[in-house]
């Protein structure tokens, strides 16, 4: 009986021990898996576009392929040649394409780069970028106009004359005077022989007076709202002058942007006069064109090639306003050559007029 007894024992011990593992099994608990990589990221591996100023960027991040062209590049009909992974497809708008394909920018079209078997796939939207959105002027342009002219009157006031770090006074005005005069052959130097030939900084009303000696007609006019009364002189045919404290425009940093300041101004009371030639308006801001003269010889990277920063700055017109508010809050409006000024208050500038201590004094 003991035997029996202990037997009986024995198989329900192992019946039990039998079932409470079946049911650890029935706990509920999914079992644990590796993630599964669905992405083909590196399956592109190079892209460009013909034309392209600047190489492609391919970005992993948010899927994108960010090229730039040139303003004016008809956009609609582009060759983009591309390199793939050993063993990717790829499909432009969910048509099979293999090294290159013809694509229309306007559009944002997609190209997508599959595995063989299609379980592992990645998108990247291409997406066009001007050239002045690559030179940083953000948003879409809605107008612009620029008096640009077909020879060159951009001047840099580090010139080597013994004036030229307290130089941007006779410089602006002698770029105001070749823009409206092509035939006009002096140089800033000779503007500073004419005026404060010993030094020390130009005056407002010595800008006015160069101008008008060399029959420029000008004007002053106040600057209550500089995006209207720069777009209304441009639009008109005539450039202007400012005159402010660079010390609140700010600065970029980007050596190969046209935005904003491109030097450093340590203190408030950074006096500079400034040459208006255009605007660009686009869907996030106003933009002055400028021809700054603190270029000291330095030039931009990247497709800019030799171009000195002073040429072509953009400068957002909020910007300019609070500069101008606390120095100069008006502008000299400049004709072309043998024109008169279509529109201005004709302000009395006796006495409105302040010291400039020009940028490179400090």
């Amino acid at each position: 009986m003991k035997n029996i007894a202990y037997l009986f024992a024995l198989v329900f011990g192992l019946l039990l021990n039998s079932s409470c593992k079946k049911d650890s099994k029935n706990t509920g608990e999914s079992p644990t898996h590796l993630p599964v990589n669905h992405s083909l990221e590196k399956g592109l591996v190079s892209f460009s576009i013909n034309g392209e100023l600047v190489p492609s960027v391919i970005d992993t991040l948010t899927n994108t392929i960010t090229t730039t062209l040139p303003d004016g590049a008809d956009i609609h009909k582009l060759t983009a040649t591309f390199t793939l992974a050993a063993n990717v497809n790829a499909t432009v708008n969910s048509t099979a394409v293999a090294g290159s394909a013809v694509i229309d920018l306007t559009s944002q079209p997609v190209l997508t780069v599959s595995s063989p078997d299609n379980v592992r796939h990645t998108s990247f939207t291409i997406v066009l970028q001007t050239e002045l959105q690559y030179f940083g002027v953000g948003g879409i342009m809605q107008g612009g106009t620029s008096l640009n002219k077909s020879y060159d009157f951009y001047y840099d006031q580090f010139d080597g004359s013994t004036f030229q770090a307290i130089n941007c006074g006779p410089t602006v005005t002698t770029m105001a005077l070749k823009w409206a005069d092509s035939t006009f052959n002096k140089k800033p130097v000779d503007a500073r022989d004419e005026i404060l030939s010993s030094g020390g900084w130009w005056y407002t009303n010595h800008v006015q007076q160069y101008l008008t000696e060399h029959g420029i007609n000008n004007a002053v006019d106040t600057l209550s709202d500089v995006a209207a009364l720069v777009k209304q002189a441009i639009d008109n045919g005539d450039a202007l002058i400012l005159c402010l404290d660079m010390f609140s425009v700010p600065f970029n940093n980007f050596d190969y942007q046209h935005t904003q300041k491109f030097y450093q101004t340590d203190a408030a009371g950074w006096g500079h006069f400034l040459f208006v030639k255009g605007y660009k308006q686009t869907s996030y801001h106003f933009y002055l064109e400028i021809y700054d003269p603190y270029s000291g010889g330095n030039s931009y990277t990247s497709i800019a090639g030799s171009q000195l920063k002073g040429r072509d700055r953009y400068y957002i017109s909020d910007d300019i306003k609070t500069a101008t508010n606390v120095w100069w809050p008006y502008a000299i409006i400049v004709a072309p050559e043998g024109k008169s000024i279509r529109f201005s208050t004709r302000l009395k500038v006796d006495g409105l007029h302040k010291t400039i201590p020009v940028a490179g004094g400090r």
